[in-house]
């Protein structure tokens, strides 16, 4: 069986406790298997940050992996560095297990 991974930004939600927040949501053959908060501030375009990069994204052994950049900007000193940090997440087991997906099998991003 072939698997796809895709996810979907959501910008500047209101939430029911009155928060503006941002969401990524990653899906498994169009079934939501995550969603995560990604960094919002109000003083930004839509509530993204934009310097916050999120790649390198793939599924394996019951965890998400993904890599996050983190850029200084422009008016930083040091503006020509970024901060790269590998994170993971685990996953519902009982979402994984109707997909019966091998633990060694590695599943990226489209």
């Amino acid at each position: 069986m072939e698997f796809k991974l895709t996810s979907k930004h959501q910008y500047s939600h209101h939430d029911k406790d009155g928060c503006d927040r941002n969401y990524l949501s990653f899906y498994l053959n169009d079934v939501l298997i995550l969603r995560q908060k990604i960094p919002f501030d109000v003083n930004f375009d839509r509530g993204y940050d934009r310097i916050t990069s999120i790649y390198d994204v793939y599924l394996l052994n019951g965890k998400l992996y993904q890599k996050r950049s983190k850029s200084f900007g422009c008016s930083h000193p040091d503006n020509d560095k970024s901060e790269v940090r590998e994170v993971s997440y685990p996953v519902s087991r009982k979402i994984l297990e109707q997909f019966n997906i091998p633990k060694t099998h590695r599943v990226d991003a489209c």
